[in-house]
């Protein structure tokens, strides 16, 4: 498996050419247009989240809040990883299961937890969708499979 690894500031700023640097590379290992542009959403949200909720926007940043970003490619399989600095305590099956059922009532989506909905977007993009946190910070990984290798 290619290997990729970006270390970027706790800022938004950042994250469109990690989302476009990814995507692109993507594209070059089998997925077709549509899945990059969901690669695109993914990194885009998981990176928004990291930097809203792992290195704490209201606290003097350090150099130990920088977002690490791991990224591994071979034909027809990306997979990403993105470790922040915080995040101690999130459960997402929770918030999946709350916001799942909110959508099963027949709920409006302005009524979903305001802090899950676009890892429900992810959830329906990935083939996997792992998150563990600790003292130590968050790590959320993904794994997203090509539907039709793109030759």
């Amino acid at each position: 498996m290619n290997k990729l690894k970006i270390e970027i500031p706790n800022e938004f700023s950042f994250v469109r050419g990690v989302r476009v640097c990814v995507s692109n590379i993507a594209s070059n290992f089998g997925f077709s247009d549509r899945e990059a542009y969901q690669i695109e959403t993914i990194v885009d949200e998981l990176c928004n989240n990291a930097i809203e909720h792992g290195g704490g926007r209201n606290k003097v940043l350090k150099e130990k809040d920088a977002i690490k970003i791991e990224c591994g490619f071979k034909p027809g399989e990306l997979e990403f990883c993105v470790n922040d600095s915080g995040g101690e305590g999130f459960n997402l099956k929770d918030v999946l299961k709350r916001n799942k059922q909110l959508i099963q009532k027949n709920r409006l989506l302005d009524n979903l937890d305001k802090r899950g909905r676009g890892l429900l977007i992810i959830q329906r993009f990935v083939d996997e969708l792992k998150v563990d946190t600790s003292k130590g910070g968050t790590a959320v990984k993904i794994i997203k499979k090509a539907k039709n290798l793109k030759e």
